[in-house]
């Protein structure tokens, strides 16, 4: 039984593929508007892949978001052999911003939730992204009957990104905790993992598609799943 009493520890989320699947709206887009065959889960991964190569110049004004979204879909679907126009791949990115709109937390995620609130854990959230998007995909997901609003930094609202080690610190201000007793937990390597490395923090890496970890990162712990992620965050409470 974990005891309730307060405890000086802080988890920080990440938002996509952390407390929900990301590759699930994206599937859906795909399939709703195009019966082209694709290794999905190829597809998405190398969508993501594109979308950090851009996403500075995207957010300093270099190239639009629709520009961005559409170099992100084309340039994924290429490299598998499936060539969308920019009307196709600017139409998926609708779609997909629409799914965005549904979103659900699975029932193991709400349950560290609960499991954190209920032992008097300090949460938040840190995720990269324009404003307005990241925002509705938290109300989407309902994440502040969980997370005090005040403690959710989206980087569209500072100008400063993961990895970045100031929007670690706005957090650790937030939070008032030293930083041995954060713990964050993402999905990415290059702006969770290494931000939290370079913050001090614990990093909890949330590596669905089994990556492979280079040897200069600090990982605290690596879960494959939320199901995993639930059972490390239970056995820090336990010490």
């Amino acid at each position: 039984m974990v005891s309730k009493e307060n405890r000086s520890i802080g988890l920080v989320f990440d938002v996509d593929d952390t407390l929900y699947e990301q590759i699930v709206p994206f599937e859906n887009a795909y399939k709703s508007l195009f019966d082209m065959d694709i290794d999905m889960k190829q597809f998405y991964l190398l969508s993501r892949h594109y979308s950090d190569v851009k996403f500075e110049a995207s957010r300093n004004g270099e190239m639009t978001m629709d520009e961005h979204h559409i170099y992100r879909i084309q340039e994924a679907a290429r490299d598998l052999g499936v060539f969308l126009t920019d009307e196709q791949a600017l139409n998926m990115q609708k779609e997909y911003k629409k799914n965005q709109q549904k979103l659900q937390m699975s029932n193991i995620t709400i349950s560290i939730l609960e499991l954190a609130k209920g032992s008097n854990v300090k949460l938040g959230i840190i995720t990269n992204g324009p404003s307005e998007h990241q925002w509705s995909k938290i109300k989407a997901l309902g994440v502040e009957r969980w997370i005090d609003k005040e403690n959710i930094i989206v980087s569209g609202d500072y100008s400063i990104n993961k990895p970045d080690v100031r929007i670690f610190e706005i957090m650790q201000e937030k939070l008032q905790l030293p930083n041995d007793s954060l713990y964050y937990i993402g999905d990415s390597l290059e702006n969770d993992i290494i931000g939290a490395n370079n913050a001090g923090w614990k990093a909890i890496w949330i590596n669905r598609y089994k990556r492979k970890s280079p040897g200069n990162v600090k990982i605290y712990k690596i879960a494959e799943n939320n199901i995993e992620l639930f059972e490390i965050i239970k056995k820090i409470f336990e010490k």
